[in-house]
């Protein structure tokens, strides 16, 4: 991490500003500030700077891919993201603002191997290197029971989640291991820890990305590289509460909170976290 930003039009003192300039860590910023409110202050101020740094987010356009795109291209990321349908990738765009410059989408199909090689040989060509990858492609699917389901069911499940997530650390694993350094996250689920009723292929196949993660980790260990992933409960996005609407969406984690944590993870602070899977649950 190369420092903190402080937003346009700040509130904060002489004071504060002063220590988030020094470039310290958030805990031994904080621990500069013994008042309170301006404990709090610096907290709401203080935001990961990714100049210079290459971001690819794969399924950048969805609800939470969009929050993840959006925080990594404001704190200074050229941000790489791949999508599958149009009209999420305008709706994107029309979310960035003034940092649309900072945002490249590319065309994909993750659960093809080689529309995966193309789209990292496609952003090494651009960029020459890739920094971080978060990996948000998936998606949810309810049903019956194991032995109603039928098995083109079962293999979707397993492909939007897992292939993908396969996929995608495959083609971008050599570049990270001849630079000897890289962040990747991939997203799992608060699922893929215990098996539930009617959820059976969503279940196994979030399962099988922790498994992943913990198996890329163990194997580039000595290479530079951390690969952790994120578990979230669920996520307060429109389609949920439709879906749920008796549900106390207070509880549930927001898009952003997801994508605070994600940049944390794949900032300076969280170089010591290698094979992790990170609750991030809220209150559900």
């Amino acid at each position: 991490m190369s420092g903190f930003l402080i937003p346009v039009g700040s509130s904060l003192s002489k004071e504060a500003r002063n220590l988030i300039n020094c470039k310290a860590r958030p805990q031994l910023l904080l621990a500069k500030v013994q008042n309170a409110p301006l404990r709090n202050l610096v907290r709401q101020e203080m935001s990961y700077s990714y100049e210079n740094k290459v971001v690819l987010v794969t399924g950048g356009t969805g609800v939470l891919g969009r929050a993840v795109t959006e925080a990594f291209a404001r704190a200074g990321a050229s941000v790489f993201v791949s999508y599958r349908s149009p009209r999420e990738a305008a709706v994107l765009r029309s979310q960035l603002g003034p940092f649309e410059n900072k945002v490249t989408l590319i065309e994909s199909d993750l659960m093809k191997e080689d529309s995966v090689s193309l789209l990292v040989e496609t952003v090494l060509r651009q960029s020459g290197k890739i920094d971080v990858l978060v990996n948000v492609v998936g998606g949810y699917a309810g049903g019956p029971l194991i032995h109603e389901t039928q098995e083109k069911d079962f293999d979707f499940m397993l492909n939007l989640n897992l292939k993908t997530a396969f996929h995608i650390s495959k083609a971008i694993l050599p570049s990270m291991i001849a630079h000897k350094q890289g962040k990747i996250v991939h997203v799992a689920s608060r699922t893929g820890l215990k098996g539930e009723a009617t959820v059976g292929p969503y279940s196994i196949s979030k399962a099988g990305v922790i498994r992943l993660t913990e198996t890329i980790a163990d194997e580039v260990a000595d290479s530079g590289i951390c690969c952790n992933c994120v578990m979230p409960s669920t996520i307060d996005t429109e389609t949920n509460r439709e879906a749920m609407p008796n549900a106390d969406f207070t509880k549930w984690v927001k898009p952003e909170e997801v994508a605070r944590v994600i940049l944390f993870l794949c900032s300076d602070d969280g170089k010591a976290i290698n094979g992790a899977a990170i609750p991030v649950y809220g209150r559900a």
